[in-house]
């Protein structure tokens, strides 16, 4: 990995001016080398999702600067990808036609775009469907379909906010192990998720986010080896590593910092 972090976030902070002005982010410091895999914890409203649409260049900071590759952010970049919770597929396109959505976008023609929204459908085993419209797949189907569409750009920096939060536990556990099967180290990414569990499994490194307004309290590096499968979810390291990010969120929620 590069000595310079591929994503580094400085003191960014964050006001909502609405009817009751919050401060919904303070001081957010954190940085993420090249093909790193971080994820984000933390108590609901403490500016988790808030933080990942900033990265996204959605929302400008109030306070404070996020560069990418060593530039400041200004806004949304092409070579960035985004999972949100939901899927967001529009119901009048078919599969292909949502995953080949960004290469329209980006004015890729027709006939490449559709050559490429092909091999991530077929990348996220979903080849026998891409005429279907959403209304026709499963929940996890259509999380794949998200998935694939933000991967079809071949972006460089991968944001997922709470991505199978929807699905059951089940479906989520086969989503976690194809998350990690087509990132594998292609992209950096950057996670927000509610579930410990699931951010060890996945993730390098597991930042914890105090409340609101929220901030890094601390860090627990993941161990586990690569390529990570379910029975390592049984290791007794897995569990420690678990306890550690718990005990640390406990911590910030009972006025620790």
């Amino acid at each position: 990995m590069n000595a310079t972090p591929f994503l580094r976030i400085e003191k960014v902070s964050h006001r909502f001016e609405d009817a009751h002005p919050v401060w919904a982010l303070r001081e957010v410091s954190l940085t993420a080398s090249e093909g790193e895999f971080v994820a984000l914890v933390g108590p609901s409203g403490c500016g988790k999702s808030t933080l990942l649409r900033i990265v996204a260049g959605l929302i400008r900071p109030a306070k404070g600067q996020v560069w990418v590759e060593g530039n400041p952010l200004s806004g949304p970049r092409p070579d960035v990808g985004m999972v949100f919770q939901h899927a967001n597929l529009m119901p009048w396109r078919t599969v292909i036609a949502n995953v080949r959505l960004p290469l329209e976008i980006m004015g890729i023609p027709r006939a490449e775009a559709d050559a490429r929204a092909r091999e991530f459908i077929h990348l996220v085993g979903l080849v026998k469907f891409e005429n279907a419209y959403p209304h026709q797949l499963s929940g996890g189907m259509q999380q794949r379909v998200a998935l694939a569409r933000a991967l079809v750009h071949n972006p460089r920096l991968l944001l997922l906010d709470e991505p199978f939060a929807a699905l059951d536990a089940l479906t989520r556990e086969r989503m976690n192990l194809e998350l990690l099967r087509i990132w594998h180290y292609r992209q950096t990414a950057l996670m927000v998720t509610h579930s410990i569990p699931e951010a060890v499994f996945i993730a390098d490194r597991v930042l914890v986010m105090t409340p609101r307004p929220g901030h890094i309290a601390g860090e627990v590096k993941i161990t586990l080896p690569r390529p990570r499968t379910l029975d390592m979810m049984a290791w007794p390291e897995f569990g420690q590593l678990a306890q550690h990010v718990r005990d640390m969120v406990s911590q910030t929620q009972n006025g620790g910092d």
